[in-house]
């Protein structure tokens, strides 16, 4: 590979910026002197006028919310967020419910046009003022959805835009996005048709070069390396891989009539890409993921993502603050996926590792894991060993069972949880729990359940089998307290170093055979 890492970029950067020339072209903001505007060869009409409300999952180019479609990244330092209002905790999230308004008042939709009114936030307002803005709504199955602003209403406090045709709840959260108007915090932009297929954008940098916005791009291109028509027996290995949007992501195994077969991809760096995956196989087998460093990939883009592959292995890689999961499966198969590191993967409707869809024959072994590991629509011979999975004070459970959907059946069966450590859940929520079964609906509890050993808060709801050798953080039911369990609330001593990561058990602390032998997660990407 010579000197330097081969590099795969679907980017361009962004020339010809110049200070706004007043107040008007930055859309009244009273910021307008140190903003600056450049326009660039590229058509994004289709984003503004589609006239549909569109999900915060990946969609096709055309349908994507314009920041989906142009991701402004600052050189190799960072994603940049776009203007939003209220302002996010995290700007690399800006689709969480938690940061947004609320309305008072349920969606209507009426006379063609969905209704939002919110006379508390939004009275005052012109409807000059939102005047190219993109809104997105909570809504459906726990999703934030986009869609452009049609209209306000200024005596009624009511923002109007496309029908909106999912499940809504009582009440409405909801923020505003994409105006020069909402710039208000260094590093925020946002982008509109500028006519003749050309797209302008608004940045207030964070840092200049000589007096420019240095060093910024985006994505061009769609996907950085695909393996199509059932092609098979190839290593790619090596690469920093960046800035694609819209497409299969970095690595894409694309679906075919022919299955590919023996693809591994290692020791690649991967980051500032919208799409399905940073690595996406597809309807293969024989993979190998393996070393890779995969980060900062926004617009619910999955660090790895296995869909109806069979016979695969992921180990030792380091996934940090993707927007959609750490290691999703859709109907996976005989699959090893062991030392990893899993991240900040916090996201909307985001876990740290998803089984879902008729999982088969999956071991899950010495990872350390952020946020949930969720179990949905139907798994069988499963094994969940020697994992640390963190809460980070976020995240309510450690491993969820959803007993919902149909491929495969609807059975969850033969789960094997054991010597895992579930550390740091965030028990203001009434049903915190480290493992939880789905109750109700109709759906029977998961069969053939044993947990043994684990160190976890307690265990709770649908759930029934065999309870063994687990120290609980509070007490339980009685049918959990299997032979050797005991509740030790007070867990000080339980771990080596807690505030490193480091959950390994502190010797002579109680039932030393309890609970996961993984190392804290290093500080930063080592290949070796």
């Amino acid at each position: 590979f010579g000197a330097g890492r081969a590099v795969v970029d679907g980017g361009r950067i962004v020339e010809g910026w110049r200070r706004c020339a007043s107040a008007e072209e930055a859309g009244g903001n009273p910021r307008w002197r140190e903003i600056f505007v450049a326009d660039i060869d590229l058509d994004i009409a289709v984003n503004f006028n589609h006239g549909q409300v569109v999900v915060h999952r990946q969609q096709p180019r055309d349908r994507q919310a314009p920041w989906q479609r142009v991701i402004l990244c600052d050189g190799e330092r960072k994603l940049l967020p776009i203007a939003q209002w209220p302002k996010p905790a995290d700007p690399f999230y800006p689709d969480l419910p938690a940061d947004f308004l609320q309305s008072p008042n349920r969606l209507e939709v009426r006379d063609g046009k969905t209704r939002l009114a919110d006379a508390k936030n939004l009275a005052g307002k012109t409807a000059a003022f939102f005047e190219g803005m993109f809104v997105g709504v909570h809504g459906g199955n726990n999703h934030t959805y986009f869609a452009a602003v049609t209209g306000f209403d200024p005596a009624k406090s009511e923002l109007q835009f496309a029908p909106f045709k999912d499940s809504t709840y009582p009440t409405t959260r909801f923020a505003l996005y994409n105006s020069p108007r909402l710039i208000e915090q260094p590093g925020e932009w946002a982008v509109a048709p500028a006519g003749a297929g050309r797209t302008r954008i608004w940045l207030l940098a964070d840092r200049l070069q000589n007096g420019q916005p240095d060093n910024i791009g985006f994505p061009e291109l769609e996907t950085g390396i695909a393996i199509t028509d059932g092609a098979s027996h190839l290593r790619v290995q090596g690469f920093l891989i960046q800035r694609f949007s819209g497409g299969g992501g970095a690595v894409a195994i694309e679906r075919s009539g022919t299955r590919s077969k023996g693809i591994t991809v290692s020791d690649c760096e991967i980051r500032f890409v919208s799409g399905h995956a940073g690595v996406g196989p597809h309807f293969c087998d024989d993979i190998v993921i393996e070393r890779c460093y995969i980060y900062q990939c926004p617009a619910w883009t999955t660090a790895i993502f296995m869909n109806r592959v069979s016979d695969y292995t992921i180990r030792n890689n380091r996934l940090v603050k993707n927007s959609g999961s750490g290691i999703r499966h859709y109907e996976a198969k005989n699959g090893r996926i062991h030392d990893n590191v899993v991240l900040d993967h916090f996201g909307m409707h985001s876990s740290g590792v998803n089984l879902y869809e008729g999982c088969f024959n999956v071991v899950l072994e010495r990872n350390y894991i952020q946020n949930t590991v969720a179990i949905n629509r139907n798994a069988e011979k499963l094994v969940l060993r020697n994992n640390v999975i963190d809460g980070a004070g976020r995240s309510p459970v450690g491993i969820a069972m959803w007993a919902s959907g149909r491929t495969g059946g609807q059975a969850i069966k033969d789960i094997e949880i054991s010597n895992n450590t579930i550390v740091n859940l965030n028990t203001e929520a009434a049903w915190a729990t480290g493992v939880l079964g789905q109750r109700g609906r109709g759906f029977s509890s998961p069969t053939g359940l044993a947990i043994r050993n684990n160190v976890l808060y307690r265990v709770s709801d649908d759930l029934q089998g065999v309870f063994e050798g687990n120290l609980y953080g509070r007490d339980v039911e009685a049918r959990f307290m299997g032979k050797g369990c005991q509740v030790v609330a007070d867990w000080s001593g339980l771990f080596r170093d807690p505030a490193r990561k480091d959950y390994r058990r502190r010797p002579g602390s109680p039932m030393m055979n309890a609970g996961a032998d993984v190392p804290p997660p290093p500080e930063r990407w080592d290949r070796k």
